[in-house]
């Protein structure tokens, strides 16, 4: 794959509104790079090397960079490169970016897998494409109607629309501050990691998967490394005992097992 071929092709998967504005940094990108170059043939040090043709005093450094970081990103989600290029590239550190990305002011980057990365696309990918779209004409019919003092669909979708672009806002922050992790060790803890424990307060077994933002599903037992119990988790072993603040009380468990997730279309070995 090319670079000139992978970016048409990324390009063509974004909402009209958005591609202006990628097509025209990732069309510089190109240029520096050259578009004939294969993308797994793309360094680190050759991101590096990008970023420092821009000078820090730059106003709209971050607008610049965040489309290439976003596209990088994906080149490794869709296994198009080795590595996350995309983490290689660092944008400036602004308070409201980073509330936006995690609400915590210290972090620079934000850990998912790639499945959680791939369903965050899909998520922004879909309520751009289709689900704003609905809303607006949605909106636009209740505006015809010009008595807005009862006009319940009107404010009903305007609302919607409101919240909508919320969540396509918060979206877009954690895909440019994304950190894909790939499979470690099989013996500690980790993001994609299944892990079973017993309640050493009540012998019960509990089972949970430790994912990234995009992946949290309560109902599935999938639970965010930045949780009270994910977190006491990261980076243990089978044997180690933790313990958990709860409203209730501290909850005390031993990790029993664990396990790497598989992903969709893996078998077993």
């Amino acid at each position: 794959m090319l670079l000139g071929q992978a970016i048409a092709a990324y390009i063509s998967t974004l909402a009209a509104a958005d591609r202006e504005s990628s097509s025209r940094e990732l069309s510089r990108f190109a240029r520096w790079i050259g578009a004939d170059v294969a993308v797994r043939r793309i360094t680190a040090a050759d991101i590096g090397r990008y970023q420092e043709g821009f000078p820090e005093s730059s106003v709209d450094l971050n607008q610049r960079l965040e489309p290439v970081k976003v596209f990088l990103t994906q080149l490794k989600t869709k296994k198009y490169t080795d590595i996350n290029l995309g983490a290689h590239v660092r944008l400036r550190r602004t308070q409201t970016r980073r509330s936006a990305a995690l609400n915590r002011p210290e972090a620079e980057s934000l850990r998912m897998t790639e499945e959680g990365f791939a369903a965050l696309t899909q998520e922004l990918a879909t309520l751009e494409t289709v689900v704003r779209p609905q809303v607006t004409e949605e909106l636009t019919r209740a505006a015809a109607d010009r008595d807005y003092r009862e006009n319940a669909p009107y404010d009903a979708a305007k609302q919607r629309l409101g919240e909508i672009q919320g969540r396509i806002n918060s979206i877009r922050a954690m895909l440019s501050a994304a950190d894909i992790q790939t499979a470690n060790a099989d013996d500690v803890v980790d993001l994609g990691m299944t892990v079973t424990l017993q309640n050493l307060n009540d012998a019960d077994e509990v089972i949970y998967t430790i994912v990234g933002p995009g992946e949290v599903n309560l109902r599935e037992r999938k639970i965010s490394a930045q949780s009270p119990v994910g977190s006491a988790l990261m980076n243990k072993r089978p044997g180690d005992i933790i313990e958990v603040a709860t409203p209730a009380g501290a909850e005390t468990y031993r990790i029993q097992h664990i396990e790497r997730r598989r992903t969709a279309g893996a078998t077993a070995s």
